[in-house]
């Protein structure tokens, strides 16, 4: 092989590893974002009483469908449209 052939090789083979590099991080970067925003909200349905609305939802979209602005916010609190979702042991009874 000629002086050029291998510069080239090694060439394509750090860019190669550079993209997969860049691919990792990014999708690594995704999924910390992903288990941030479940903690803060998981945190956030300790303060507010959203989480445990019939109306509420985990969609990233449409969190409450009767107050989407209000939703998870201190105006949240005292939410004049808040029923209380059941849990399946006070159903079975």
């Amino acid at each position: 092989m000629s002086f050029w052939q291998t510069s080239f090789m090694v060439i394509c083979l750090a860019v190669y590893l550079l993209s997969m590099l860049a691919f990792l991080s990014v999708c690594i970067s995704e999924l910390v974002s992903k288990v941030l925003e479940q903690r803060t909200l998981r945190r956030q349905s300790q303060h507010f009483p959203c989480g445990r609305c019939r109306y509420f939802s985990n969609n990233t979209l449409l969190k409450c469908a009767v107050h989407p602005v209000e939703v998870m916010t201190d105006a949240a609190r005292s939410c004049r449209d808040f029923e209380a979702v059941e849990s399946s042991a006070q159903n079975l009874q």
